[in-house]
């Protein structure tokens, strides 16, 4: 067996083992960022995720290669396990191709905005969210002019929620939501009808901030307006939007 016969039986194992480091890799810098602890100012940490996600891709689309490489010579020379080898890692690194290219896809077609506000003009205010984020963290100022264009074309459904039942009811609801979707309700004020919370994102254990405020309007009906801001990022993959749709769903449904 000569030299280059041994680095082609190696090439279905190389291929299954990137494949294998493609899915790996987002997941145990997801772990490695829950387990750290990130803060609001660990943009290091930040950083090293983005590179470690470009290194996933590198390594699955290497594992591509290889696996095509791979299946290719061993259909011709007729080895059949080494063919399905070589077929396992091809697609494995294919999948997790598509994961890195799908995520690239979604952060490309939205706007580099992390402030979400269904009231665009008047914004609900935080009132403790300030006290929870570090200096570091993203500023909590809405700016309507520069971000309400984008976000309406980005989110052109999301808007305030008005419902024919009393603001004590509809706050009681909002608060249930917010507490069924796991977020930590920080500040519950029945009064001025207003409630903030924080919600954890389940992969990286990032924190983002949302506040609900309640108004009486017209006709004796209710309007619920929401903002929703992430604490480190320039997008958000749309989490902020889905945050604020899914806590005005469940209202609605309960």
């Amino acid at each position: 067996m000569t030299e280059s016969t041994l680095r082609i039986d190696k090439l279905p194992m190389a291929s299954l083992v990137c494949g294998v480091l493609g899915f790996l890799i987002p997941v145990v810098g997801a772990l490695g960022v829950r387990t750290l602890g990130v803060s609001d100012e660990d943009l290091g940490i930040i950083i090293g995720m983005i590179v470690a996600q470009s290194a996933g891709l590198l390594i699955a689309l290497t594992g591509l290669t290889l696996g095509i490489v791979a299946l290719l010579r061993f259909r011709k020379l007729g080895k059949r396990s080494q063919f399905l080898l070589s077929a396992h890692g091809a697609g494995l690194s294919l999948l997790a191709c598509i994961y890195f290219i799908r995520l690239a896809i979604i952060a490309g077609s939205l706007p580099q905005i992390h402030n979400i506000s269904t009231d665009i003009e008047d914004p609900p205010v935080f009132t403790t969210a300030p006290t929870l984020r570090a200096e570091s963290s993203n500023p909590l100022a809405y700016d309507s002019e520069r971000i309400g264009p984008l976000q309406r074309e980005a989110y052109p459904d999301l808007k305030p929620l008005v419902m024919d039942i009393s603001r004590s009811e509809l706050h009681g609801r909002v608060k249930r939501a917010l507490e069924e979707m796991g977020l930590e309700v920080t500040r519950d004020d029945l009064a001025a009808g207003e409630l903030e919370a924080v919600d954890t994102t389940f992969w990286y254990g990032f924190k983002d901030d949302l506040v609900v405020r309640l108004r009486e309007v017209e006709g004796g009906r209710v309007r619920m307006d929401a903002r929703s801001v992430s604490r480190v990022g320039r997008g958000d993959l749309a989490a902020n939007a889905n945050r604020i749709m899914e806590v005005m769903e469940r209202v609605q449904s309960s």
